[in-house]
Formats: C-alpha cells, sequence, structure tokens
C-alpha cells in the first residue's frame, strides 16, 4: 500500500438522505470503492481529487474512507477563510511545509 494516496474519489450525500443536523455531509474514497462502504444510491459523484491533504489520505489508508460532516448553521465561506488562513490552520502548515 501507498504511504500517501494522490487520487480520491469525492462523494456528496444526496439532499434527501441529509440529516436534519447537518448542511453538508460528504465521503471521501479509493476510486470505485464507495460501494465497500455505503449505499450509492444515496450519493452523488462530486470529483476526483489528486492532492488530497494528509488527514484525509490517512482516514482513507486507515479505514477506507474519510468522512467530513458539517453542522447546520455554520457559515461555510468564515470557516473556509478561517481553514486557508489561519497560522495553524492544516492549510497553512502544509503551505509552510511545501515552500
Amino acid at each position: 500500500m501507498p504511504m500517501h494516496l494522490t487520487i480520491l474519489d469525492l462523494y456528496r450525500v444526496k439532499p434527501e438522505f441529509m440529516p436534519p443536523d447537518l448542511q453538508r455531509y460528504q465521503v471521501y474514497v479509493r476510486p470505485g470503492e464507495l460501494e465497500k462502504y455505503a449505499d450509492p444510491a444515496k450519493w452523488d459523484y462530486v470529483g476526483r481529487t489528486f492532492h488530497p491533504n494528509r488527514l484525509q489520505a490517512g482516514d482513507v489508508m486507515r479505514q477506507g474512507y474519510c468522512e467530513r460532516k458539517i453542522r447546520a448553521g455554520i457559515d461555510l465561506e468564515k470557516m473556509a477563510k478561517l481553514f486557508y488562513t489561519h497560522p495553524t490552520s492544516i492549510a497553512a502548515r502544509e503551505r509552510q511545509h511545501a515552500s
């Protein structure tokens, strides 16, 4: 098994199956392996990521999938801005490591 996955498929739960306390629920899996972990009829294919972050890749390597749940009422724009700019964020650390 490779030490770092470079390709993952991203799926988002269909609106009719979305739990009421969440505004976004998505899962990353190895290409073509969604049916091992979830019912494909409940998920929409979003796309393929060729450079997943280390946490996503680590979860997939350990358990075969990586879930991301975002509770209802969270400001996604504010959250994204913090994720990419806060000095202790994963994205900021990965940018610093890459330079």
